[in-house]
């Protein structure tokens, strides 16, 4: 609308529009797209392009919780130039998922993740442009076996979501300001489990999982185990599991 009503005047602003080329991809891998922008009716000096990699990650503060949009990782295409008055340009572009981007293809009861790419483009004394894209993003080869062997184990994947912070363990800590949790429970009644808080630190070469267990009779119990990302078996890890867990 504010568009058009300045379009009405003489008085176009700056428009950007990205398409991404594979939308649905795991992380750690490669997202091609291309960025297309075009000048307003007069010359503007652009300070910045950006693509910024985004989540929703909810925020605890105090008694109380919110959602907030959250950047996981940005890449400057260009900055400081000249966008002559309706001047169209295209930009191809790659970059590189963190591993540590969260999933959004789950199936469970509940799934709270969403990513998105988000294009802003910072105009110089005018209105700035942008433009926001979801991504698919697929689990790991490894998370799906560690998913099939919960299942194995008699969980159901109930809710996932992100949350703000930073996961510590040992061996391991996350890295971009955020985790995701996703909620087990069991499928057998009184099996002396209420839920199973399950999030994955992923490396190149291996993913770290940290599992807060939650019991009828005993207190909150925090487990890690790490998983190699090749040569998977999930019969091997449903043992895995099942020793950590000591289900018998």
């Amino acid at each position: 609308m504010f568009n058009k009503i300045m379009s009405g005047l003489g008085m176009q602003a700056v428009t950007v529009e990205t398409r991404l080329h594979n939308p649905t991809l795991q992380a750690g891998e490669i997202l091609h797209g291309e960025i297309s922008f075009k000048g307003g009716s007069s010359d503007k000096e652009i300070n910045g392009l950006y693509l910024q990699l985004m989540t929703m990650a909810e925020v605890e503060s105090g008694d109380h919780e919110f959602n907030q949009p959250l950047i996981l990782d940005q890449w400057l295409i260009s900055s400081n130039f000249l966008l002559s008055a309706h001047q169209a340009h295209h930009i191809p572009f790659t970059m590189q998922l963190p591993e540590e981007t969260p999933i959004t293809e789950v199936s469970c009861r509940r799934n709270g993740t969403r990513v998105w790419i988000n294009t802003h483009m910072d105009v110089d004394w005018g209105l700035d442009a942008t433009d926001r894209d979801y991504l698919k993003v697929l689990p790991t080869a490894t998370m799906q076996v560690f998913l099939q062997a919960m299942q194995q184990c008699g969980f159901v994947l109930s809710s996932v979501d992100v949350e703000k912070g930073q996961l510590t363990a040992r061996n391991f800590r996350s890295t971009i300001g955020c985790y995701q949790e996703l909620e087990f429970v069991s499928s057998h009644m009184f099996s002396g489990f209420n839920e199973v808080e399950v999030s994955f630190v992923a490396e190149a070469h291996q993913t770290h999982v940290m599992l807060e267990v939650d019991r009828t009779l005993r207190s909150d119990q925090l487990l890690t185990m790490t998983l190699p990302n090749q040569h998977l078996d999930v019969l091997q890890v449903t043992q895995q599991i099942r020793r950590l867990l000591q289900i018998g």
